[in-house]
């Protein structure tokens, strides 16, 4: 009767088997396929969520920030330590095609010395309380400060934007912050703040351009060596990062404490800047017409703030205003939640985008 059954309905006797692997194999797939995506998922925003879990820490138990900040040697220790990773497995040797774009480097600077700190000094003079001693420079500290070194670049990758063109970007910011972020400092708030400028270039050439130095040098001998273990080296920037948001929010929590409004200002501050950075440098690279991927680099590049340099400048030269960290983190936090946003966005348009190429692509003469 049931094999009756089978051919009326069109089934031979093996059939009714296959179905039942297949649907048990789909339902595999699809079990597979989700745990996939948890892991996706755990990956991409696991960042972002110690970061996130480190302003109630910072508040609740601010003693162990407070200690680092006091301690004097550990937050250059801990920056000489990123910056030296960074160098380390900074892949430099597919730079010289994108050397030469002359254009789009002078773009990522004017954004990242000029532009961001007029803006930001604007909407600081704009926001900040009648009479606060300290806001106008806490704001300033965070606007003078290079591009995020690592952040910048690894959402240029997954954007599949122009990477290399990014690695540019970002070294040479870097580079260029020891001289460019006190002259800035000097240039806006040099007049109310004692600025001791030498002194502040001299020590940033050593925590900041010496260990990334350090760490190229090191990658020529070491880094097959070092290959099963870049997992875990990468790791170190970032809880280097969350370290650094834990101390900045622990050394502000008796201005934060019933000192709303402050805080509230900032986060505006800080929004709105990024948001002017982002619309910026996205609208010059469709005016200018460059291709999508250099115009990926710019975007993330030209708008992105890093957080460890200025941290240590903070401790090292204001070490008397107590919500200098706040802009830094926060800014920072916006950044990474805003164009981790963006990135599904930048990668659709880049792979919209995608044409036989020859080596040369589009460069601002």
């Amino acid at each position: 009767m049931l094999a009756t059954l089978s051919m009326e309905i069109g089934l031979d006797d093996g059939e009714p088997v296959a179905i039942l692997r297949r649907l048990m194999s789909g339902g595999m797939e699809q079990s597979n396929s989700a745990a996939k995506q948890g892991r996706t998922l755990v990956s991409r925003y696991w960042f972002l969520a110690m970061l996130l879990m480190m302003i109630p820490a910072g508040l609740w138990l601010p003693g162990g920030g407070r200690a680092i900040k006091d301690a004097g040697w550990v937050t250059p220790v801990l920056v000489g330590v990123m910056m030296a990773v960074s160098g380390f497995t900074l892949d430099t040797g597919k730079l010289h095609r994108q050397a030469a774009n002359l254009g789009a480097i002078l773009l990522v600077l004017f954004s990242t010395y000029c532009v961001a700190p007029a803006v930001a000094y604007g909407l600081a003079l704009w926001l900040q309380p009648a009479g606060h001693p300290h806001f106008l420079t806490a704001v300033m500290i965070m606007a003078a400060q290079a591009s995020s070194l690592a952040s910048a670049l690894a959402l240029t990758v997954l954007s599949r934007g122009n990477q290399e063109l990014a690695l540019i970007f970002t070294l040479l910011s870097s580079s260029l912050t020891v001289v460019l972020t006190p002259l800035v400092l000097q240039l806006s708030i040099g007049a109310s703040v004692e600025i001791p400028l030498g002194q502040m270039i001299f020590k940033m050439l050593l925590v900041v351009v010496m260990p990334v130095a350090l760490g190229q040098a090191l990658r020529r001998f070491l880094w097959n060596k070092a290959k099963p273990l870049l997992r875990g080296i990468r790791l170190v920037p970032q809880i280097i990062i969350v370290v650094f948001v834990y101390s900045g929010f622990s050394v502000a929590t008796g201005q934060i404490n019933g000192n709303a409004d402050v805080v509230l200002r900032i986060v505006v501050i800080s929004a709105l800047l990024h948001a002017i950075l982002l619309a910026w440098n996205f609208g010059v690279s469709v005016l200018l017409r460059m291709d999508r991927g250099t115009g990926t680099a710019l975007v993330f590049c030209g708008s992105q703030k890093t957080l460890p340099n200025g941290i240590y400048l903070w401790q090292h030269f204001f070490a008397d205003i107590p919500i200098g960290a706040l802009p830094l983190a926060l800014y920072h936090l916006i950044q990474l939640i805003a164009d981790s946003l963006l990135v599904p966005f930048f990668e659709r348009r880049n792979q919209a985008g995608i044409k036989p190429k020859t080596d040369d692509q589009f460069r601002i003469q």
